[in-house]
């Protein structure tokens, strides 16, 4: 006899399922999840792997371990259909879930990875505000075995037991889509799937946490950085996959298949880290591709190579012994708010166009520094923005006869073309025919958007009165990447921009872009629009809303004519 909410339950009324060739029985310890089924706490049976969760929460002060034995399906934990975005609750995250649950095992009843699928389809800017991400769980003595935990924002699901259940990708455009974070201790998965791209997180955020036999698909900035991976394997898809690793704990990979999809230079982390590698096996597409620890490593993180190959053949990294460079700090500039005549005016701003964006400057802090640019903009000096909102702007008291145009220099820390950290309203404006005083006249904007994740998009606008309005159409712009030179020129009543870029042979091979080092070619791309309301302002500006530090833009020059 079993007992539930204080009422006596027969063992005949219990479900009945197998495991591994065992007959298993319903229990308040051994939760039964089928989409088969319709829930009943009294039964342990429950519908959704939600409700079963939350039937632990209630009961996770008894002190139990209690396991999660899930039949296969796909079980959405966020509904895909729902048209409405998903928000933070508190923060800038908003998750599927957010779990408090100790000690507590999830094991797939299939005989594959994929025939337990936990399922969300939402990330930055794709049916969300903020990175969106299936779990937030706090707790420690957490496992799962033979599950696949996807976000298919921008992945195919394929459910080969059931087709009907296939879901195209939210969208094309790769996005910031994760899978969990974690507070607390001791994360074990065994023969589990982790499919995503941007920003994977498969559980990241524990000290101890241990992958065996599981599988990982991502991009950049994706996987744990105090994992240990046991006969893991890998698909990666662009050459950062860890942002980096804990610095006292390190990753380990022991026995691990990887393929990288990467052309020219493949890294492990994009900000020096420790990593150890034993008798691991590279594959790659590109039988010229060379792996490396990162750009900059630093002999103080531990990084070994033993016994690993690459397209069979035997691979060795050497450990890092060659002391970095000294890393200069940014060079703060001291603010200047005030607009004189001939001067330059130095401060943060919030445009009118970003009221929905929840961020403000700081006047106390100083809004841009003369500093080296980070990943696509690495050893690139120049003006760098130190917060959001950073402004520049000239106030001109020239005659009314002068020139006015721009010439302006820019090498974007982002290597493959987006810019700028997210679609969230960042951009960066370049305007001529300026007022610095009442914000009115003319310039080109650069924007990421939700349609490229490398491109941005470009398009010539007008200000009046610090209101802002397009007046050409959006284009796809790949241009803003290192090397970017701009021309910005007002004739009469005809505002043009002139969009170029020369890449670097040396230093423009950056994010798995395949680069022909002995050729540089020349890119152009023209865009001119009728200016409704003429004026003679000689005044410029220029305006950057995007995240700093690796999203940042290094100004290299600014010529005005």
């Amino acid at each position: 006899m079993l007992y539930c909410c204080g009422i006596s339950i027969p063992a005949s009324a219990q479900t009945i399922f197998h495991y591994e060739g065992r007959r298993m029985t319903s229990s308040d310890t051994c939760l039964y999840v089928s989409s088969n089924v319709k829930t009943k706490p009294v039964r342990f049976t429950f519908h959704s792997v939600e409700e079963a969760l939350r039937f632990a929460e209630q009961r996770s002060d008894e002190g139990k371990h209690r396991t999660l034995y899930i039949e296969p399906s796909v079980y959405w934990l966020d509904d895909p259909d729902d048209p409405e975005i998903r928000r933070p609750r508190t923060g800038s995250t908003p998750f599927a879930m957010e779990v408090r649950l100790s000690d507590v095992s999830l094991i797939g009843l299939g005989t594959r990875a994929d025939d337990v699928v936990l399922a969300v389809n939402r990330g930055q800017t794709q049916g969300a505000d903020g990175n969106f991400t299936m779990f937030s769980w706090e707790g420690s003595r957490v496992s799962a075995e033979n599950i696949t935990f996807g976000n298919y924002c921008n992945v195919d699901l394929i459910y080969e037991r059931n087709p009907q259940m296939n879901r195209n990708r939210r969208k094309q455009t790769i996005v910031q889509a994760q899978i969990a974070i974690c507070h607390g201790d001791d994360f074990r998965f065994k023969n589990c799937r982790f499919i995503s791209r941007l920003n994977l997180c498969p559980f990241v955020g524990a000290p101890h946490t241990t992958y065996n036999d599981c599988y990982f698909e991502c991009t950049d900035d994706a996987l744990c950085g105090t994992g240990t991976y046991k006969n893991c394997r890998f698909t990666f898809f662009s050459s950062k996959p860890f942002y980096t690793t804990d610095k006292n704990i390190g990753v380990r990979f022991y026995d691990c298949d990887i393929h990288s999809k990467t052309h020219g230079t493949q890294y492990l982390t994009k900000v020096s880290g420790p990593v150890i590698m034993e008798r691991c096996r590279w594959t790659s597409d590109d039988p010229e591709i060379k792996i490396e620890w990162n750009k900059r490593p630093d002999p103080q993180h531990f990084c070994r190579m033993t016994d690993c190959t690459l397209n069979g053949k035997p691979l060795y990294v050497p450990t890092p012994t060659e002391p970095l460079p000294v890393a200069l700090p940014p060079f703060p500039l001291q603010q200047q708010p005030r607009i004189i005549q001939g001067q330059w005016t130095i401060d943060c701003y919030k445009p009118s166009d970003t009221a929905d964006y929840p961020w403000q400057p700081d006047p106390t802090l100083p809004a841009w520094g003369y500093a080296e640019g980070m990943d696509g903009a690495e050893g690139s000096w120049g003006l760098v923005q130190l917060q959001k909102g950073a402004r520049l702007m000239f106030t001109d008291n020239t005659p009314k006869d002068a020139p006015r145009s721009a010439i302006v220099t820019l090498d974007p820390c982002k290597g493959p073309g987006q810019g700028f950290g997210s679609a969230t309203g960042q951009y960066l404006d370049i305007c001529i025919c300026f007022d610095t005083q009442t914000l009115t006249g003319y310039g080109l904007r650069f924007i990421r958007t939700p349609d490229y994740d490398h491109a941005v998009e470009t398009y010539l606008v007008e200000y009046q009165q610090g209101t802002i309005t397009a007046i050409s159409k959006p284009e796809r712009c790949d241009l803003f990447k290192r090397g970017c030179t701009v021309t910005l020129t007002a004739e009469h009543d005809v505002l043009k921009a002139i969009i170029q870029n020369i890449p670097s042979p040396i230093l423009s091979m950056d994010e798995g872009e395949n680069y022909n080092k002995n050729k540089i070619s020349l890119k152009e791309q023209t865009l001119s629009a009728t200016m409704q309301h003429p004026n003679d302002f000689r005044g410029f500006h220029l305006q950057h809303t995007g995240s700093t530090g690796a999203s940042a833009t290094v100004i290299k020059s600014i010529i005005l004519k």
